[in-house]
């Protein structure tokens, strides 16, 4: 019989049973598999965890989390059960002083320990470009998988042996790991050229059925997409049992207000499909068991995602790696090039919700070199600012933990109506918050988030040196200065690939906003007002 008409079966026994969403209890009956599955998503290397604050730890104890801690609870599963899948949901890389100065190299050695099954690749895989992406693969031996990454001739990647899915044997059945990696990946990092995304939910109904051809029935997809666009793909594809993803950083389970753990939605054949994901930071790892009947639709379920606590016990082996890696870490830690008193919102989360003031403080640094230039504003992605400078001793160390890219900065000309076409999209994410909202200096600018995206803005003033404004007018003529990401079009801002370059600057980011505070320590508090985001329906 065909597995749809076997899960529509299965369903309506079970609805009559009333068993759908029944937690798991008991021993599995005849014909029933019961399955854990462990999983992790945007560790961003946070190698030996987070402390208190959310912040990076460079040595495990008294931390939370850490990749030696996901090992170590793997591990453990696996010495008493025989049930065990572990998977990886993408984006290691990026996030703390380990990448920023390791690179990939410090994340393969630590994947190389990692007990998992399977990862696939998130946007961050791609930000150092093609090239370092297939270093990275060759050097470790996790399975990979990436439905629908389509590598072409000339990338790097093209030939390598990222996978569209692996098959695990558990207790003598089958069960099938789809991978789905970032498809964004054209706007928000720097794959090559010859690479293209195919299709995601084509992409996966194509494989559903490849596996279901070769007589597989418990199907499970590890994806970088996000969690909304996870829930939609359970209720558009038929065949998938359960969704691991990641992209979107979502706890799910106790106190979330992005629902509980898992999420049920339902599949059109009607069957459930499970979807998970477990935060971000190394912090959680996420613990499903789910009980299939005969025809491998799931029956009963239950998990959370845990935290992992400070008493956890660390797999020794990852815990050398990240201790080599930390030692390596502490010219830039004690690299100490100024200070600031500064008690004001930062942090990842803190920029994409409004002014910061390690966002304020980047655009500052790059308007004062803009107008030695003729510029009069400067703008930044508030995503491209991934930790807060702590109050304190600024070292070098914070520098490149806050702004890991490292990219260039431009001096580019564009018409008033471009800078309010960029505002508006940087208000495009619910409640106008998220990675595309825009850091601004030498303008401050109001929204109306309760309007529907792409009619939020509400006003736009020119701020010039002594504190003058203006209103933005459409049709003048503006030199801005920003970084090449957004001059590439980097998360959708193409209205700002067609300026008029007028500056390349010599220094990097992490280079300007370095020399800046060197100048001005101690830091002043910057200027607020620059952003305002109201409801007012």
């Amino acid at each position: 019989m065909p597995r749809v008409r076997w899960r529509k079966l299965a369903r309506a026994v079970l609805a009559v049973a009333g068993l759908c969403c029944v937690p798991v209890s008991g021993m599995a009956q005849s014909g029933e598999l019961e399955l854990r599955l462990l999983h992790a998503n945007d560790t961003h290397a946070f190698l030996a965890g987070t402390d208190a604050r959310g912040r990076a730890c460079f040595a495990s104890a008294a931390c939370r989390g850490g990749m030696g801690r996901i090992a170590a609870a793997i591990r453990q599963a696996r010495g008493g059960q025989d049930n065990v899948i572990a998977l990886d949901a993408g984006d290691q890389f990026q996030g703390t002083l380990f990448y920023s100065v390791g690179k990939w190299p410090v994340i393969a050695a630590v994947d190389r320990l990692m007990p998992y099954d399977a990862m696939t690749l998130g946007n961050h895989e791609f930000d150092d470009g093609c090239a370092a992406l297939a270093a990275f693969l060759a050097a470790q031996p996790l399975p990979v998988v990436a439905a629908n990454l389509a590598p072409g001739k000339g990338c790097p990647l093209f030939g390598s042996r990222i996978r569209p899915y692996v098959i695990r044997e558990i207790r003598g059945v089958r069960v099938g790991i789809i991978g789905l990696a970032n498809d964004r990946i054209g706007r928000l990092s720097a794959v090559c050229p010859q690479t293209t995304v195919t299709d995601a939910r084509a992409t996966l109904e194509n494989c559903v059925r490849e596996l279901e051809a070769q007589g597989i029935r418990h199907i499970i997809v590890l994806t970088h997409l996000g969690l909304k666009r996870d829930r939609a793909l359970a209720r558009a594809v038929s065949g998938v049992d359960v969704i691991v993803g990641g992209h979107s950083h979502s706890y799910l389970g106790r106190n979330s207000p992005e629902g509980p753990y898992p999420i049920v939605e339902h599949a059109p054949d009607g069957a459930p499909v499970l979807v998970v994901t477990a935060g971000r930071a190394a912090r959680w790892l996420g613990d499903l068991t789910v009980v299939f009947d005969a025809a491998g639709v799931p029956r009963r379920w239950s998990g959370d995602a845990r935290e992992l606590a400070p008493s956890l016990p660390v797999d020794e082996d990852v815990e050398r790696v990240a201790a080599d890696a930390a030692e390596k870490l502490e010219t830039y830690r004690k690299t100490i090039i100024g200070r600031h008193d500064v008690r004001m919102p930062d942090g990842m989360e803190q920029c994409r919700a409004g002014e910061c003031f390690s966002g304020m403080l980047l655009v500052d640094a790059m308007l004062e070199y803009g107008r030695s230039q003729g510029a009069s504003v400067a703008l930044y992605n508030s995503g491209g600012v991934r930790a807060a400078l702590p109050s304190g001793p600024i070292s070098l160390g914070d520098i490149l933990t806050a702004y890991p890219f490292g990219g260039g900065i431009q001096i580019r000309e564009y018409a008033g109506k471009q800078l309010w076409q960029a505002l508006e999209h940087g208000l495009a994410g619910k409640n106008g918050t998220g990675p595309r909202l825009l850091q601004v200096a030498g303008l401050r600018y109001a929204a109306d988030v309760s309007r529907p995206a792409g009619r939020r803005l509400v006003s736009v003033y020119i701020r010039d040196k002594e504190g003058k404004e203006s209103p933005l007018d459409p049709q003048a003529r503006y030199a801005v200065v920003l970084g090449e990401y957004l001059v590439r079009g980097g998360d959708g801002f193409q209205m700002l690939k067609a300026g008029k370059l007028r500056a390349t600057c010599s220094q990097k980011e992490q280079e300007l906003v370095e020399d800046y505070i060197r100048r001005h320590s101690p830091l002043p508090p910057p200027e607020a007002g620059r952003i305002c985001l109201e409801q007012k329906r």
